[in-house]
């Protein structure tokens, strides 16, 4: 008796943990969305949800949740110039894919990487990026990230 309420305790535990960190997640990407429609620099709140959200989740949560913290706190990243750390939860994110076997995400790893490579003026790798993107998303039927792929051919046909 006593062993089951202690495995059920510790279950509701860490669904609860888990619950708060997609949260903190979802605060996270708000207060990123907040502050770049309003043309701020302050993504304080921004950094601390997806910070939380990132340890929850490493330690709740599973791939998947990891990855899509990853690839929040990458835009988070390049948004405020910060392309070290904004290549690093990238690479982290593709090197969970790549291992997994998740090729939605792994569609969404590269078109990160063309915006991240857009960013620092790397329009070739960009372009090879997105196209490698795109060959998955048509290969997989994804089309919700269509809009990604016009925003990103855009932002290429600019430089």
């Amino acid at each position: 008796m006593v062993l089951t309420r202690g495995h059920q305790t510790i279950k509701v535990f860490k669904e609860a943990c888990l619950s708060i960190s997609l949260d903190n997640l979802s605060l996270g990407k708000a207060f990123l969305l907040q502050a770049q429609q309003e043309g701020s620099n302050d993504f304080s709140q921004a950094k601390k949800h997806l910070n939380l959200a990132i340890e929850g989740l490493q330690q709740f949560g599973g791939q998947e949740q990891i990855i899509r913290g990853l690839l929040a706190r990458a835009k988070l990243y390049l948004a405020n110039d910060d392309f070290d750390f904004a290549k690093r939860d990238l690479d982290e994110a593709m090197t969970i894919v790549e291992r997994s076997g998740m090729r939605l995400y792994q569609a969404d790893c590269h078109l990160e990487y063309a915006r991240f490579n857009i960013e620092i003026g790397e329009k070739e790798e960009a372009g090879k990026n997105l196209l490698t993107a795109k060959e998955m998303i048509g290969n997989m039927e994804y089309h919700l990230r269509d809009g990604d792929i016009l925003e990103i051919e855009e932002q290429l046909g600019k430089l």
